[in-house]
C-alpha cells in the first residue's frame, strides 16, 4: 500500500492516523507542535485524501498496511497515534504487529464494535451531484438540509476539491461504505499488547463509556485512560492545548 504522507521534525517517528472522513491535513497544527520532539509522520488512509483507494478492507489488513509502512520506511518501531477509525487502526497494529509500535496512544474510541451512526452521511454526501453547484456555500447550504451540525459539515466540506468543471470529493464514498461493516466492527488479537498505551476521551463524547474500560485494559494492560474536560470526540480540536500537554507528559 502506497501511502500518501508527509513527515517533518527529527526524533522517534510519531505516526498519527486520523479518522473515518478525515485526512492528515486535519492534523495539520497538532504535527507542527509534536515535530519539536519527535519525528512526525502524518498520512491519509486508504480511500481518504490523496492515498489509493482500497475495493475491500478489514481492521487486520489495514493494520498490515501500516506495520509494511513502518518498515518500508524505516519508520519502525513507531509511536502510534490514531483517532477514532484510525484509533482502531492503530489498536490492531499494535496487536498483531507489537515489534512496530514502540508505544500506543488512541484517541476516544474503544475496541469494541460500534453501531451504524454514520449512514446518514453517506447518504447526505452520496446524493449531492456536485457537478450542479459553483460554489462550496451552495453546497453547504443542500448539505444542512441533511447535516444540521455546522462543525461535522465543515469536517466533512473539508473533502471538497475541484478541478475547472466541478467538484469533487476526495474520499472514495463507495469503497468506505461498502466496507462500513469492517469499519464498525471490533479489533480481535491474539494476544494483548505489552507496551505502554493511553486512551485519551472526550469528557462530552461516549465514545468510550465505563464499560469499555475493561475491555481496554484486557487488550492493553499497561494503558491508562485519561479524559479531557469540555472536548467532544474531536478532543484535539476542543481542547488542543490540554492534549498536547497530555501525550507528551505521557511519552515523556
Amino acid at each position: 500500500m502506497l501511502f500518501h504522507y508527509q513527515s517533518q521534525g527529527e526524533g522517534v517517528p510519531l505516526v498519527i492516523l486520523h479518522g473515518l472522513f478525515g485526512s492528515m491535513s486535519n492534523w495539520r497544527s497538532i504535527a507542527s507542535k509534536f515535530s519539536n520532539d519527535f519525528k512526525v509522520i502524518t498520512l491519509d488512509l486508504p480511500n481518504h485524501g490523496y492515498s489509493p483507494a482500497q475495493d475491500f478492507f478489514n481492521y487486520r489488513t489495514l493494520a498490515q498496511d501500516i506495520a509494511y509502512f513502518l518498515i518500508e520506511n524505516n519508520f519502525s518501531p513507531a509511536i502510534l497515534l490514531g483517532h477514532s477509525f484510525g484509533g482502531k487502526i492503530a489498536m490492531q497494529c499494535a496487536l498483531d504487529f507489537p515489534d512496530q509500535v514502540s508505544s500506543l496512544i488512541v484517541v476516544d474510541i474503544a475496541p469494541r464494535a460500534y453501531n451504524s451512526s454514520h449512514n446518514f452521511i453517506f447518504d447526505a454526501l452520496a446524493s449531492l451531484d456536485l457537478s450542479h453547484y459553483s460554489s462550496r456555500s451552495e453546497i453547504d447550504k443542500v448539505l444542512s438540509l441533511k447535516i444540521m451540525d455546522v462543525k461535522v459539515r465543515q469536517f466533512l466540506l473539508m473533502n471538497l476539491e475541484k478541478t475547472k468543471e466541478s467538484y469533487f470529493w476526495r474520499i472514495n464514498l463507495f469503497n468506505l461504505r461498502n466496507n462500513y461493516q469492517e469499519i464498525c466492527a471490533p479489533i480481535i488479537g491474539n494476544h494483548p499488547y505489552k507496551g505502554k498505551s493511553l486512551f485519551i476521551k472526550g469528557e462530552d463524547s461516549s465514545y468510550i463509556a465505563s464499560g469499555d474500560e475493561q475491555e481496554i485494559y484486557c487488550w492493553f494492560p499497561y494503558g491508562a485512560i485519561y479524559s479531557i474536560p469540555n472536548a467532544g470526540h474531536w478532543v484535539h480540536v476542543d481542547s488542543p492545548k490540554l492534549f498536547l500537554e497530555t501525550i507528551l507528559a505521557f511519552l515523556k
